[in-house]
């Protein structure tokens, strides 16, 4: 199993394996798409293998670990849609996780996006983690902690994952049939993360709502004020059919901030390859000359303040009229 980025943080793991037993809980921490659920399945196949080599990718238990069919192998991950993992999703799994393993020496119990779990979640893992059973491998993966009790981390064995390379991302790209320009920028934008420059590849509406939102940001800076609730009405009609409420104005969001960042770094004299969307250069030039690094500064401001707003369940059209507007004024 060929996995991108973080060899080191492995080949640390796979001699801990060699050296003893696993520990009963672990928690892999990092940004979404570098691998964190990747290397909990190379992991499961790491000591549920049965061939020479572990993992060998060939044998019976590698192969059902990586189609998801080992009975070994328990996953949780959050409903399409559901804000949160909540306490009957995790009761089912201590359950399940309780029975003897039917084929291998573990059991081992995935936890996808464990920042998600409800206090009342975590709290009803803790007697788990506390008396866990011999046989049990618990991986909670997670894009931060911040959001675990304190009393959930401090019984996990912590592993920290970090961005890719951004040349390695865009050669994988290229690996997969995508053309250069467009490998090149979704690697930049993914910031590191394979797994999410192959679905910004792989997915047109995706890429379109970016298309359409950086279009929509190049009108904004010296608008007037109704240009600006025009814009913000467009933007809030931006849409990939996701089953997210959120999903697509954070990624509407995200496209913005990717925006402004780039002509701050610009407009203070920054290095050329640190924009990234390397697509619209010369817009952004052009941005950059024109306005002042205060004003862009403001801006990036303005977005992360539409972020919170966004996470307080503030209505999207008044965050995105409220957010045109600042950005209406970018240019002084």
């Amino acid at each position: 199993m060929h996995i991108l980025g973080n060899q080191a943080l492995r080949s640390r793991l796979q001699e801990a394996l060699r050296a003893g037993p696993p520990a009963p809980a672990y928690l892999f921490l990092g940004p979404r798409g570098v691998g964190k659920g990747l290397t909990a399945t190379w992991m499961a196949a790491r000591l549920l293998c049965t061939g020479p080599e572990p993992p060998c990718g060939l044998c019976p238990a590698c192969r059902k670990v990586q189609s998801e069919n080992h009975p070994d192998v328990l996953r949780i991950d959050r409903v399409e849609g559901k804000a949160s993992v909540g306490i009957d999703d995790v009761r089912e799994g201590i359950s399940a996780v309780q029975l003897r393993p039917y084929e291998g020496g573990y059991r081992f119990w995935i936890l996808s996006e464990a920042e998600r779990l409800t206090s009342e979640a975590q709290s009803a893992l803790l007697k788990t983690l506390e008396e866990p059973p011999g046989h049990l491998v618990l991986i909670l993966v997670a894009g931060g902690e911040n959001a675990l009790l304190p009393t959930v981390t401090s019984r996990c064995r912590i592993l920290r994952f970090g961005p890719v390379d951004v040349q390695a991302v865009a050669d994988l790209l290229l690996e997969q049939g995508v053309p250069p320009d467009r490998a090149a920028v979704a690697a930049r934008i993914s910031s590191g993360s394979p797994g999410l420059a192959l679905e910004l590849v792989g997915a047109a509406e995706i890429w379109d709502l970016r298309e359409s939102a950086l279009g929509l940001a190049i009108g904004l800076p010296g608008s007037q004020t109704w240009q600006a609730l025009e814009t913000a009405a467009a933007l809030e009609a931006l849409k990939t059919g996701s089953s997210d409420p959120k999903a697509d104005l954070t990624r509407v969001l995200d496209s913005l901030t990717s925006w402004f960042r780039d002509a701050l770094c610009l407009s203070v004299g920054g290095d050329e390859a640190l924009v990234v969307n390397v697509d619209r250069l010369d817009t952004l030039r052009t941005l950059a000359s024109s306005s002042s690094p205060r004003s862009l500064d403001r801006a990036l401001q303005a977005i992360l303040e539409a972020f919170d707003h966004l996470h307080r369940n503030v209505q999207p059209r008044f965050l995105l009229q409220r957010l045109c507007l600042e950005l209406s004024r970018v240019g002084a």
